[in-house]
């Protein structure tokens, strides 16, 4: 199970071959999940290094080598060093002392195994050394790997009420890495029975991983699990369909489209303006996440597949590109019809690919015609671009403005 470097660039590349040179020798591993991707064959992406060294010790060692660094998290021990523009975290081995579901006191350690012992996964407790040699400290983690089994590290309980971001992290790991391997039991019961624990987390953590598992490329076996064990409904009380999740995962299979975790949140949810409201407040949700989740809730348009295509424009138009390409794309998921299906997905191409037009009246054009400011302006605004939309967009400014005498302007 060791690694071949030269199949690995970032294992060998100057940068960190600079860092390994900085750090004395055996004391600097790869750990986590660039050495389980790498394994696996997947991509990796942050490369996190394990360090025997303490925080001020590997400080010294980047500064004699001329390294620059920064004290992210010098506190829970991991310093960047940064080369070339490009960060390095570097974490000292630890041990949890105290812990309360978020956060943990750690003392440091130089022993590989007691750092094992306080990560999640058993696949994720696999350290690796710059020549490729792998380290498996924990036991399992090899044959945790080989088989795709998630498993807590040692005691399930112990580590879920460590930090109780791990239930997500299980069910996440389980969305984008598991396939239909029996899901192992001791660690589904301990995300089960401390599930309430998630309370205590902020919702921007949870937030932030719910976007990770819905941006599997097929999250819905993780998400019925999670919602036969109570857990969906712990964190998503507003969002459980997972039968909505299911359609709309086949669409995109179908059509090739890729995964899109808010409009995926809208297919697990109900189109109900308050309860978006509420879900987007309480996650607290990005300016443009809460637009277009609440966009969605809120459009009160009618659609059909059979609108002739002014209406159709109308719509986009009125409602906006993103409301009706997401109402459009969520009801040809729906369709068991195929035709309607498509028919639904040729509306939504439309929202995405229109440019709408720019209403070509102002208010100024209307002051110099000799509207009053006022309310009154701001009707006669909303009559003349009433007006063009129902001409499908086609009259022009002088049209329009001929139009405000007979509105008796």
């Amino acid at each position: 199970m060791d690694l071949n470097p030269q199949q690995f660039p970032w294992m060998h590349s100057a940068s960190m071959t600079s860092l390994f040179q900085a750090l004395p020798q055996g004391s600097l591993r790869f750990v986590g999940g660039c050495v389980r991707n790498a394994l696996w064959g997947e991509p990796v992406g942050d490369i996190d290094l394990a360090c025997q060294l303490e925080p001020d010790a590997v400080v010294k060692a980047l500064k004699a080598a001329n390294i620059r660094y920064v004290p992210t998290g010098i506190a829970h021990g991991t310093v960047t060093a940064v080369i070339g523009g490009q960060p390095f975290e570097i974490t000292s081995l630890r041990q949890d002392v105290e812990t309360d579901g978020r956060r943990a006191t750690v003392a440091y350690t130089t022993d590989w195994a007691e750092d094992a012992q306080r990560r999640d996964l058993t696949m994720n407790a696999l350290y690796a050394d710059q020549a490729g040699k792998v380290y498996d400290p924990t036991g399992q983690g090899f044959a945790d790997l080989k088989a795709r089994k998630f498993r807590f590290v040692g005691d399930a309980d112990m580590r879920v009420q460590e930090d109780y971001l791990r239930i997500l992290r299980f069910f996440r790991f389980l969305a984008v890495y598991g396939g239909q391997e029996k899901v192992d039991a001791a660690s589904l019961k301990a995300c089960r029975e401390h599930q309430s624990g998630l309370r205590k987390l902020s919702v921007e953590r949870i937030w932030m991983e719910l976007k990770k598992l819905l941006s599997a490329r097929d999250p819905v076996r993780a998400c019925h699990v999670m919602l036969t064990n109570g857990v969906l409904e712990t964190v998503l009380p507003e969002a459980n369909n997972v039968d909505g999740l299911n359609a709309l995962v086949r669409l995109e299979s179908r059509e090739g489209f890729k995964p899109d975790p808010l409009l995926r949140l809208m297919a697990m949810s109900a189109r109900e303006p308050l309860q978006m409201a509420l879900l987007s407040k309480r996650l607290k949700m990005s300016k443009s996440e809460t637009a277009r989740l609440r966009g969605w809730a809120d459009d009160d348009a009618q659609l059909s597949t059979d609108m002739p295509e002014r209406d159709r424009l109308a719509a986009i138009y009125k409602s906006g590109k993103d409301v009706i390409f997401d109402r459009a794309r969520l009801r040809a998921a729906g369709e068991s019809d195929a035709i309607q299906s498509s028919r639904w997905m040729v509306l939504a191409d439309l929202a995405l690919g229109w440019q709408p037009p720019v209403f070509p009246v102002s208010g100024k054009d209307l002051s110099d015609a000799g509207v009053p400011k006022g309310p009154g302006m701001g009707k006669a605004l909303k009559a003349l671009e009433a007006l063009w939309i129902r001409s499908g967009f086609s009259t022009e400014k002088p049209q329009l403005l001929a139009a405000l005498k007979l509105m008796g302007y």
